[in-house]
């Protein structure tokens, strides 16, 4: 059975039950700060297990895509995948744990067994066996028993599940196993964790189930990879049949980029934003290392065109738009960072050590965007060790000097050094560039004042700037904050940062040794920090105001959000 046919199969199936089909919610959670995205079909219905009259219908059942990132460094391998779609059915508000169980335990033995056609011998059950906490689920054991199937008592790490989040509904499992696979998780929601981790039960039950549709199709084949099954068998070697691994994760990677790009995601450097850029990034890096050149317009094309029937989803050419805007800033940075790897590794006479080999991939990082992943995974390609705990060091090490900045060195108008503070320090040196590129290099700074509120900035011109000129240095800012541009930290003397094009603040008095930032190359100036190490850290740019601050000298107030 093929994935169309077994997602059609399930819905109509617990229908045909009195199950509400409802439909899928978005991958970004509502109102659950406690995780990224949404990572289970109950997400959407959590609330309704301790207010069941609250729920629009006591049974509802849905197909939900999901998004794990803890799998995404797993994926190439035969069962994980980055996006996947769960089946879920679920039931709000049952009097009893036993009738619950009876009647859930039944609907996914008879769908499975009558429905798709699978016999007894290739069926096997789980159940929870009980700890010091909560007792074993002796009930389900007993119905799996009546039904002839065989069972396995086993401990709360497989058959407990939940909360999602800090707090919410969990409960005791058991699992369904095809040829020893587990195909099929039912949740019987008896408890509520709460922030102190303490299990209150449920006046009432409630069930909330979830099974794997691509993992659950494989099996039902007869495979034990999901990438044994169409449409992923043809979307692999569109890519490279030769390079079957890197395939599967380019593959993957971009069936959850056009998920994620539909959901209004875009690539920046915090929270889904960077999981969105290191899934484009990591598909970019692994073509040049494996010397393939995917069409990654057809595939996204195909690959929407297989899930559009079922998902609301964006024009696949906005999808397009978006992995080459990144991919174009990111190939930049790569042909430098790699560049810098060669010439280091040819510098180097014998194996480096580990502390050497962790100092340059975190200059790599800091200074060339590197994503902290695809370096450690480089690395060990390499076969060279790599100590994560000093990367974190190093990592946590730079955070604080960007707070803190050099004191005694910066004299720029700072504040105080709050992260947005910084991040408008940042936006400063944008702006100014930004301001020369529209009306010349006769701009220059002449005073700056800068808070977490927001920046100001006095340059030299001699007239009120107009409306499209203003919307063009705001729409330059934004374009570099998009491209990700690093910002590196160079330390030389006045005479040496001059000659090299560096701007320096007028009537600021340096010593003979500068610290002169870049931000790509689009600005460079002499100042002490502390600044963000990539523009995307920035946000939104946005002008508030432009006035004349005296004689020939305009003034800008400007914020990032």
């Amino acid at each position: 059975m093929e994935l169309n046919v077994v997602r059609k199969s399930f819905l109509d199936y617990f229908a045909d039950l009195g199950y509400l089909q409802q439909a899928e919610s978005s991958l970004i959670p509502r109102n659950d700060p406690s995780v990224l995205f949404t990572t289970a079909g109950m997400q959407q219905f959590k609330e309704f297990y301790a207010s069941p009259l609250d729920a629009p219908a006591k049974s509802i059942v849905t197909v939900q895509p999901v998004v794990r990132t803890t799998d995404i460094s797993e994926v190439g391998d035969a069962t994980h995948l980055t996006t996947f779609e769960m089946l879920g059915n679920f039931r709000f508000g049952e009097a009893t744990s036993l009738k619950m169980k009876e009647m859930a335990i039944k609907e996914a033995w008879n769908f499975i067994h009558k429905k798709l056609g699978v016999v007894k011998e290739r069926v096997s059950a789980t159940v929870f066996k009980g700890d010091k906490s909560i007792s074993g689920d002796t009930e389900s054991e007993g119905i799996w028993q009546m039904l002839g199937v065989e069972v396995e008592r086993m401990g709360r790490e497989d058959n407990f599940w939940g909360p999602t989040g800090e707090e919410g509904p969990c409960g005791p499992t058991t699992e369904i196993y095809i040829d020893g696979i587990e195909v099929w998780n039912l949740v019987f929601n008896e408890f509520y964790q709460n922030q102190e981790g303490n299990f209150v039960k449920l006046p009432q039950v409630g069930l909330d189930t979830g099974s794997g549709l691509e993992r659950l199709v494989a099996t039902l084949q007869g495979h034990r990879s999901v990438w044994a099954i169409e449409p992923f068998v043809s979307w692999v070697a569109a890519v490279d049949p030769k390079r079957e691994y890197e395939s599967k994760i380019i593959t993957d990677h971009l069936r959850a980029i056009l998920f994620l790009v539909s959901e209004g995601v875009r690539p920046a450097n915090k929270g889904r934003d960077y999981i969105l850029r290191r899934l484009i990034r990591k598909i970019v890096f692994l073509e040049r290392r494996a010397t393939i050149k995917t069409d990654i317009s057809k595939l996204i094309g195909d690959i929407h065109r297989f899930y559009a029937t079922s998902y609301t989803l964006t024009d696949p050419e906005k999808v397009v738009r978006v992995f080459t805007d990144e991919q174009t800033q990111f190939e930049k940075n790569l042909l430098r960072a790699i560049g810098h790897l060669d010439r280091w590794i040819a510098a180097q006479n014998s194996q480096p050590t580990s502390e050497k080999i962790t100092k340059l991939a975190f200059y790599l990082f800091e200074s060339f965007g590197f994503p902290k992943e695809l370096l450690l995974e480089h690395l060990i390609d390499l076969g060279w060790q790599f100590d994560p705990e000093m990367f974190a060091r190093l990592f946590t090490a730079h955070q604080e000097t960007s707070r803190q900045g050099l004191a005694g060195l910066f004299k720029g108008g700072l504040a105080d050094h709050d992260p947005y503070t910084v991040k408008h320090h940042t936006a400063h040196h944008l702006l100014l560039a930004a301001l020369r590129q529209v009306l010349g290099e006769g701009v220059v700074q002449k005073g700056s004042n800068v808070t977490k509120e927001r920046l100001r900035l006095d340059f030299s011109f001699d007239r009120k700037m107009t409306t499209t000129e203003l919307k063009e240095v705001e729409n330059i800012v934004n374009d570099k904050i998009t491209k990700d541009l690093p910002v590196v930290r160079q330390e030389m003397s006045k005479t040496e940062a001059l000659k090299s094009g560096a701007l320096a603040e007028f009537g600021q008095k340096y010593g003979e040794t500068v610290s002169v930032y870049s931000i790509g190359n689009f600005s460079k100036e002499l100042c002490g920090g502390p600044h963000v190490t990539h523009t995307g850290e920035l946000g939104r740019f946005e002008i508030l105001k432009e006035e004349a601050s005296s004689q020939g000298v305009r003034r800008i107030k400007a914020r990032v959000n």
